[in-house]
């Protein structure tokens, strides 16, 4: 896995980690006041190891990362192994588990047809954000699906059929929770408990990409 360093002439850097299906362009149009890591390929397991040596090379000693849907749990992963590397973990649309019919049905339908399978995904996703469904399917679908193929795909449900998120391990880390009141991927009473004193920032009327609201980047920038 390769990353790049996009400079936005600030100080703090952020990594932006993507779901699965989707690569890092979806992030394009976010506006955060920090300097930009991202990977540059699908995301569809750990890439904790990766990631640590490429913030080595780049000599940062800290950073703050964002994880949105299976990126908030590799997120989780990174700081699991490099906690004092980061300064906050922005957790988006994270689902505490997923059924293993849901993933088997998917890879089912992904082994059937993976470019109708991915959007009907991408539909899914989008529930109740019709703008920024128009923006993606016209700009940046057709470019997901071909950096996809199903090895990947499949790699990434496995990954996600493995795993239980939770956020036992983020004591003492600077933690941010958003969520999309109208998520139907990750509904919002299959996020994981938040922390004592950790509040989940829902942010209304969005699906599973809340982050494309303009709502979220104001509430992001109040702490």
């Amino acid at each position: 896995m390769d990353f790049e360093l996009i400079r936005r002439g600030h100080e703090r850097s952020l990594v932006l980690i993507p779901g699965w299906g989707f690569c890092s362009d979806i992030f394009s149009s976010l506006n955060l006041a920090y300097n930009y890591v991202l990977p540059k390929g699908p995301v569809y397991s750990d890439i904790s190891i990766e990631l640590y040596d490429f913030l080595l090379e780049k000599d940062m000693a800290r950073v703050s990362i964002l994880g949105w849907s299976l990126g908030a749990c590799v997120a989780l992963d990174f700081h699991a192994g490099y906690s004092d590397m980061i300064e906050t973990i922005y957790i988006i649309s994270l689902r505490r588990a997923f059924d293993h019919e849901e993933i088997l049905s998917q890879l089912k339908a992904l082994e059937a047809d993976h470019v109708v399978a991915l959007k009907q995904f991408y539909r899914r996703c989008f529930l109740g954000q019709s703008a920024d469904y128009q923006w993606f399917s016209s700009a940046l679908e057709k470019s997901s699906i071909r950096q996809w193929d199903m090895p990947g795909l499949r790699k990434g449900l496995m990954y996600l059929k493995g795993k239980t998120a939770d956020f036992s391990k983020c004591a003492g880390t600077q933690l941010r929770i958003f969520h999309g009141e109208r998520d139907v991927i990750a509904p919002l009473d299959k996020v994981p408990e938040p922390p004592p004193g950790v509040a989940i920032d829902v942010i209304p009327g969005t699906g599973h990409l809340p982050f494309l609201a303009s709502e979220f980047e104001r509430r992001f920038c109040v702490p």
